[in-house]
């Protein structure tokens, strides 16, 4: 009794810690107690039932409408939550279930409360005693509720939800009606049985008093073929029994005792009862030996996908017989087959019994449920010799809907995993790791996975997938005889003229045998050079193992007149097994870009307040034109310079081919500038330095170019006079400073 109040103060604890302190719905208990294994409650539409697995564990199953809506294993503590309906189970001793179910009603009215006044709902009355914005205390019956803003309480099936000044009244208008188990219960191992004319026939028959009162049926024959001695007996004492007392929890067993007369044939019907209780018995008569056939399970439990197997002993009492096996009803998609000594038979010779005893054999019915089974009992019916039996098998756990995973591992034919295979199934594609591993997620059906790598040959394989399966397929890549790969270290060469380019690339062997491969380079220009190296030693060919790779240099030497540009080269690599690889490389030849510029007249002269003109030169001496060539001049302050022209579009290099013969200054135009300087009249004379920079879009140069700067005549005299007089002012100023 202590361990029982425990258990109930644990759950109301749990009960507490988990229902929230705000919420939107209350939660209304409408059951505490317990239930039988067998019980079953109904609780509005749902009914829950408790039973057992065939480990003896205990399963609540959750019915709405006649669906099942869940299936669970009871644990203690574990919180059980359908729709509107939550349960949670208590301790459990084997036969009894302690647990509390709860209920979600609906808002059934909203008041706007007021003090002193009092309401009713769904036949309940209460009262309002005080209120403010925090709270509100209500009294129902004898009893006062303070119920604060925000949360709830509840009185039997009425819950009261305070917020913000209105009072909303949710009732549980549901009832809770509990079924119990069947007082009693019969149980016999045949539906139907074969058995030779004249002889006699005993079938166990199985009482359960399961109530909790003592119980007294009455037993009766209804109805048995004509001439047929039918009657049921103690199974102990072997006398007729017409009635029987059980007290609770007692099981009996009687005898169904026919004795079949001689000249029957056909099929015989025998009908009786036991209380209210009703079974049906059908016998198979024939004239040749008696087979016996024994079934020692008829209910299995299981999970979606799994193997279960029948055990099935049949026993010949006569001479040897055939005999035939037929599954007649099973569910769809389900195989159902006969197994004896580990093949799947349909028919087998029984052989018959000896003097000393009759000869017995053990088959099995072997059924194969698809992952995606129904929850819920399914029955397979089958026949042995035109005789009719069932087994039943409860699936209590399915796979429905859930993805399947599909690993996938490829490996080679020494078993060598091979990394980042290709493996495509319906629109996915994914790629094997370092240890030829990939894993895919699909629905389930049927798919065709392609799986291929360079050097081997591809391989196709057909692959089923059920529900929720995690399936592992190993795929074999036979390598290829003779196969190759050619990998570069980009797809261009950049090259200045006059030096060389370089560009590795790599030869690798991914066939199972060796093999030689000639080199050969395809859109050289004329007077280009272009050689293969390997090891520093010019090759024209290259010899790989297996499995190896080698890294082969190729060096382009394009002559000093080469026009700078892109030429497009292809590097050609042939098997000596006739395979052939061609790789395109792009090779961007680059000029050099110079130029100079000297003074025909290195120095002028020029008058103050006049003009002179000096010649400048301009020569490419690179190997390509320079473009865009403007001018820039620094001369001293207030110096008027011009450059004629301003801007030079091209300076073409001298160095141009000629039958393909390099020829220097032939054919080359001589670019001239012209330079204008003015000097101001105010320039003493003297000498001074001009410098002319010209800049292109490649290249860049300057030259200077120096200029004297004379007086005029007139300006001579002027200078004199002027010095003339200088003297004269200073001497006055001698003899006046002199005389004081």
């Amino acid at each position: 009794m202590k361990k029982l109040v425990l258990s109930v103060l644990m759950l109301f604890l749990l009960l507490l810690s988990s229902a929230p302190m705000i919420t939107t719905q209350p939660w209304v208990v409408m059951f505490q107690g317990k239930i039988k294994v067998g019980e079953s409650l109904q609780v509005g539409d749902y009914q829950i039932k408790l039973t057992l697995s065939k480990d003896n564990l205990p399963y609540m199953i959750i019915y709405k409408e006649n669906k099942i809506k869940a299936l669970q294993m009871v644990r203690f503590g574990d919180i059980i939550e359908v729709e509107n309906l939550k349960i949670i189970p208590g301790s459990f001793d084997g036969e009894q279930l302690f647990l509390i179910i709860q209920y979600q009603p609906q808002l059934s009215q909203e008041v706007t409360p007021k003090v002193g006044q009092s309401y009713t709902v769904d036949g309940y009355t209460f009262r309002v005693l005080n209120m403010t914005n925090e709270s509100i205390i209500i009294k129902i019956d004898s009893t006062e509720y303070i119920i604060r803003n925000g949360s709830y309480e509840v009185y039997d099936k009425l819950a009261f939800e305070y917020i913000d000044g209105k009072l909303l009244l949710y009732v549980a208008d549901i009832g809770v009606e509990k079924t119990p188990q069947l007082e009693y219960g019969i149980h016999y191992t045949f539906d139907a049985i074969t058995v030779k004319a004249g002889d006699s026939v005993e079938i166990p028959v199985e009482i359960v008093n399961k109530g909790n009162d003592d119980i007294t049926l009455p037993l009766k024959i209804i109805s048995k073929p004509l001439n047929w001695d039918v009657k049921l007996t103690d199974a102990q004492k072997g006398y007729e029994v017409s009635e029987i007392t059980l007290k609770s929890g007692e099981t009996r067993y009687l005898n169904l005792a026919v004795s079949i007369p001689e000249d029957a044939s056909g099929m015989g019907i025998i009908k009786f009862s036991i209380g209210k209780e009703l079974g049906e018995i059908r016998i198979y008569v024939q004239q040749r030996e008696e087979i016996r056939v024994q079934l020692s399970i008829l209910s299995i439990e299981s999970e979606a996908g799994g193997k279960v197997a029948f055990p099935i002993t049949l026993t010949n009492y006569g001479s040897d017989r055939m005999i035939n096996l037929q599954v007649i009803e099973k569910p769809e998609d389900w195989d159902v087959y006969f197994l004896l000594n580990g093949i799947r038979i349909r028919s087998f010779l029984l052989p018959g019994a000896t003097s000393q005893r009759a000869t017995s054999e053990t088959i099995s019915l072997v059924a194969e449920i698809p992952r995606n089974a129904e929850l819920g009992n399914h029955q397979i019916k089958f026949a042995i010799n035109n005789a009719t039996y069932s087994f039943n098998i409860f699936i209590y756990k399915t796979h429905k809907g859930e993805p399947a995973k599909l690993m996938v591992t490829v490996k080679d034919e020494e078993g060598n995993p091979v990394r980042r295979a290709r493996i495509h199934i319906d629109n996915s594609t994914v790629f094997t790791d370092s240890y030829g591993k990939a894993e895919i997620e699909l629905k389930a059906g049927n798919y065709k996975v392609f799986v291929e790598k360079e050097g081997y040959e591809k391989s196709v394989e057909e692959v089923m997938l059920e529900d929720g399966e995690e399936k592992n397929v190993e795929i074999i890549l036979k390598r290829l005889p003779y196969y190759f790969t050619v990998e570069g270290e980009g797809d261009t060469i950049t090259v200045t003229t006059g030096s060389i380019g370089t560009y590795t690339l790599t030869i690798k062997n991914l066939g199972k045998n060796d093999d030689t491969y000639a080199l050969s380079l395809l859109g050289l220009p004329s007077e280009w050079s272009g050689e293969f190296y390997y090891a520093q030693s010019p090759v024209r060919s290259i010899r790989v193992e297996a499995e190896s790779s080698r890294d082969v240099m190729l060096r382009i030497v394009p002559p000093f007149n080469a026009q700078p540009g892109e030429y497009n080269l292809t590097i050609v690599v042939k098997s000596s097994s006739g395979f052939e690889k061609k790789l395109p490389v792009l090779v961007k030849l680059i000029g050099e870009y110079r130029f100079e510029m000297y003074p025909e007249t290195p120095m002028i002269s020029v008058k103050a307040g006049k003009e002179g003109i000096a010649y400048v030169s301009l020569e490419n001496t690179g190997t390509a034109p320079i473009t865009n060539i403007k001018f820039e001049v620094s001369a001293p302050q207030g110096w008027d310079v011009k450059v004629v022209p301003q801007v030079i579009p091209e300076l073409k290099s001298p160095y141009m081919e000629k039958s393909n013969i390099r020829v220097v200054g032939i054919g080359s135009e001589r670019t001239r500038l012209t330079i204008t300087v003015k000097v101001p009249e105010t320039t003493p004379a003297g000498t001074y330095q001009i410098t002319v920079a010209g800049k292109g879009d490649q290249a860049q140069a300057s030259t200077q170019i120096t200029v004297r700067v004379t007086q005029s005549s007139k300006s001579a005299y002027i200078g004199i006079l002027i010095l003339v007089l200088t003297f004269g002012a200073v001497i006055w100023m001698m003899r006046r400073v002199g005389r004081r």
